[in-house]
């Protein structure tokens, strides 16, 4: 039987899946995803395309980097490549404009680098490295200076050693006029209150305050302090006693002073006169008990690890000797850490919990401030962060998220990449990618898995960069790279209930070591090829079709130079919009034969997408596993000038889209166009369709439609 239509067009925008759903022909997505998808991604709309080629940019000091983006403007951005005691910056427009010595940053310090920048300031994070600055000249954007993270007033606190302490020291004024009897005194500390006690003589009855004398005092201040000790709070700690160097008429002072073990702490004491309104007592501090502590950073104790922003204060994060600890700023002032100022402004000092092993790895500025840690997501459930209102802080899951991997907003979620990294390196677990939003009937944010069906490609995650929508894309890209060299890109169009995940394969078996994504929504990668390291920036296919691409001229022989850096490799080269090779690299050049005002060479990655396998269905829903074959396909194509296909195991062959109607003696015009192929021979068990390319050129493909025999 011959089946030719139905559920075998596949419109390909569900991306490649893992091996665990080969033969699910129940699922909806099963017929729009792919065996594989390398160097295609899919349209949402419909189909595939390429992925976007590199340009040349710089050679590499190592192939240990950490990449920032400095914003500056919507045309001007910074590009900063930090490798061991060193930091090359560029511009948006490829140009190195300075390397700056940082002998600070060591190949150990490296990977745990964290950064923050604005304007022309660049923070430079690690828990072990006291934070330094970068600053740049608005004069002249090659001049950088290097010095210190002015912090102002950074937070004391008790980190387990031994402080000074210093008592907290209350007075209570009590007055009375002339005709009153006698009074009866209560005292409450944090709340907790004594009984009533009465001005006595020395036979303990009641006196009237104007016959008495300072001994009478002395009495009230032993009764309240037997009083207070007795308090569930307090200890013998705390004294009392007649201050008579305030004594006057019809005044008197009793202080309190909280001592000994109740040293080092606030308290509040408040004062009344509970048996006539002809006498008062009012209670105010004489001096504030507090514990000196120490900085809760320092070279001692280490640094903060990190720094975002919330509702336009500076959020330091994971301060090592506090490592669930944020320290906020001031709000407007970035370095202002002062928490002893007062107003709903001021800086504040948090945790998550008094106590916990949580280690914070990074904030987000959503509806609410989002605090992800190595073991799980909270988030703080005021509507603004205010210097005197205590935050609530939320747990939402036990995911954890991934270090050096920050979430990122699409289609309105917050996407995260669930954490791996054990202390025994046991990465075993795997990750996986989360989306989470709030959820305003269970007044909670509520995650859910989003990488289930290309489990395969999300592990060992460690860095990432968010590419916005671009041309010819509806979908952003957020690009994932992994620590074995890989780099993923997951598209999301959440409307249609798209997540898609592809992978960008670096020619010549090369590895991806560094990722960004400039000012200007244009991917930075460094990528090691067998030692030879580079920098890269990312061009869609209309603009170039290869990676570390180079572009020239020739002279008059048709020989194209300065290509050193690919020496012994092979390249191929895009001249006035023919496309020529495969060339083999030898004294730094190439022989195009022809002279070219304009070539384009660099090295090629063959694309590929291979299809699920198909499957015969008995009318039972049961799968008739039987060999099978792939006899014919029409493949829908816009804008392309190169395509090969295969089936059924076998090598994919090139199709010729020249026709007759193609102009002689200039390149070949791109075609948009259903291609048919026939007789693709073999059989197998779940026969596959691979489509690639034999030689580089545009590809869009919209749709495809097979035609088996199964």
């Amino acid at each position: 039987m011959v089946t030719q239509s139905g559920p075998q067009k596949s419109s390909c925008n569900a991306g490649e899946f893992s091996e665990d759903l080969y033969g699910k022909v129940g699922m909806r997505q099963y017929y729009s995803a792919g065996k594989r998808f390398k160097n295609v991604e899919p349209v949402p709309q419909s189909g595939f395309r390429l992925m976007p080629g590199t340009a040349h940019v710089a050679v590499a000091r190592s192939a240990s980097v950490r990449h920032f983006t400095l914003p500056v403007s919507a045309r001007v951005s910074y590009t900063l490549i930090f490798s061991a005691g060193w930091c090359d910056i560029f511009r948006n427009d490829r140009q190195a404009v300075a390397s700056i010595a940082l002998p600070e940053i060591t190949a150990a310090l490296l990977p745990e680098l964290e950064f923050y920048g604005e304007a022309a300031t660049v923070g430079i994070f690690h828990e072990d490295l006291e934070t330094i600055r970068l600053l740049r000249d608005s004069a002249d954007d090659t001049v950088w200076t290097k010095d210190l993270w002015p912090y102002d007033r950074i937070p004391k606190v008790d980190l387990g050693d031994v402080y000074p302490k210093t008592d907290d020291v209350w007075d209570i004024a009590l007055r009375w006029a002339g005709s009153t009897a006698s009074f009866v005194l209560s005292v409450s500390v944090n709340g907790e209150e004594t009984k009533g006690l009465p001005l006595v003589d020395a036979m303990g009855d009641p006196i009237a305050p104007d016959a008495s004398t300072a001994a009478h005092y002395d009495l009230l201040a032993t009764a309240l302090q037997a009083e207070l000790r007795s308090l569930p709070s307090l200890s013998d700690g705390v004294t009392v006693a007649q201050d008579e160097t305030q004594a006057a008429s019809r005044y008197r002072v009793l202080r309190i002073t909280f001592g000994a073990d109740l040293a080092g702490a606030e308290y509040q004491v408040d004062a009344r006169i509970v048996n006539t309104a002809e006498a008062s007592a009012l209670s105010f501090h004489r001096e504030i008990g507090e514990t000196d502590g120490e900085p809760i950073v320092s070279d001692e104790r280490g640094w903060f690890a990190g720094m975002g922003l919330y509702q336009d204060r500076a959020i330091y994060l994971t301060p090592k000797a506090r490592q669930a600890a944020l320290a906020m700023s001031e709000v407007g002032e970035y370095f202002r850490l002062n928490i002893e100022a007062s107003g709903d402004n001021a800086a504040r000092l948090e945790a998550l919990r008094t106590q916990t092993s949580q280690r914070i790895l990074a904030i987000f500025e959503d509806k609410y401030l989002l605090v992800f840690t190595d073991q799980g997501e909270w988030f703080a459930s005021n509507r603004t962060i205010k210097q005197g209102e205590p935050l609530n802080w939320v747990r939402t899951s036990s995911n954890g998220i991934q270090p050096h991997v920050p979430p990122v907003e699409m289609e309105g979620r917050v996407f995260y990449v669930s954490g791996n990294d054990r202390p025994d390196g046991d990465r075993s677990q795997g990750q996986v990618l989360y989306s989470a939003n709030y959820d305003d009937v269970s007044t909670r944010y509520s995650s859910k898995p989003e990488s289930l069906l290309a489990s395969h490609l999300v592990n060992e995650l460690d860095m990432d960069a968010l590419q916005k929508k671009v041309r010819k894309n509806d979908a952003a890209r957020w690009w994932l790279k992994s620590s074995t060299g890989r780099l993923i890109c997951a598209l999301v169009v959440l409307d249609q209930e798209i997540l898609a995940l592809v992978e960008w394969v670096a020619a010549d078996a090369g590895k991806v070591t560094g990722l960004s994504v400039d000012g200007q929504n244009r991917v930075w990668l460094t990528v090691d090829r067998g030692g030879t390291v580079t920098h890269e920036i990312m061009e869609e296919q209309e603009t170039n079709l290869f990676q570390g691409a180079i572009t020239g001229t020739t002279d008059l022989a048709g020989k194209m130079s300065g290509l050193d850096l690919w020496e012994g490799r092979t390249v191929w080269a895009e001249a006035d919009g023919y496309i020529l090779g495969p060339f083999v690299v030898t004294a730094g050049a190439i022989d195009l034969e022809s002279p070219f005002a304009e070539v384009r060479a660099g090295l090629w990655q063959p694309p590929v997408h291979e299809s699920m396998g198909y499957h015969k269905l008995l009318p039972n829903d049961e799968i008739l596993l039987r060999p099978g074959r792939i006899h014919s396909v029409t493949i829908n194509i816009i804008d392309t000038d190169s395509l090969a296909v295969g089936a059924n195991g076998g090598a994919p062959k090139p199709v010729d889209l020249l026709t007759t109607a193609d102009p002689a003696g200039a390149p070949p015009p791109a075609k948009t166009k259903p291609v048919r192929v026939t007789g693709m021979p073999g059989m197998t068990v779940a026969p596959t369709l691979v489509i690639t390319q034999n030689r580089p050129g545009r590809l869009r493909v919209r749709d495809y439609t097979v035609e088996a025999a199964l």
